[in-house]
């Protein structure tokens, strides 16, 4: 087998893990962030907002959040959902680039509503 290919497997089953770390440390964190006044933001488009959400969630289609983005209370931490974890993960960077600092991504509604019962 080729050497490279070895390696991009390596690297990929490394960057999968790292991010399975990464959210399993964000998702430990969800219940004192909602003790602080966590905002739920789930960047998902509307109809799928429609058809299910986690209560107490604020829908802010990632399209829309930059002109929208003045809803957010940037004292409260703000605690960023979608159906996979990369449009949270894309709003997370808008946020942090337009001053926001305490932005947690937590991936998928699914995934915080489980956290949260």
């Amino acid at each position: 087998m080729n050497d490279n290919i070895i390696y991009a497997f390596i690297v990929l089953v490394a960057y999968i893990a790292y991010k399975k770390y990464v959210q399993r440390k964000v998702l430990k964190l969800v219940p004192t962030l909602m003790k602080q006044g966590g905002q739920i933001v789930d960047v998902r488009s509307e109809s799928e907002f429609a058809f299910a959400h986690k209560n107490g969630s604020i829908n802010i289609p990632l399209g829309l959040l930059k002109k929208r983005m003045k809803e957010l209370d940037n004292t409260k931490p703000i605690l960023l959902c979608c159906a996979s974890g990369g449009r949270s993960a894309m709003a997370k960077r808008t946020l942090m680039a337009n001053g926001f600092k305490n932005v947690h991504n937590v991936g998928t509604w699914r995934t915080l509503t489980k956290e949260l019962l």
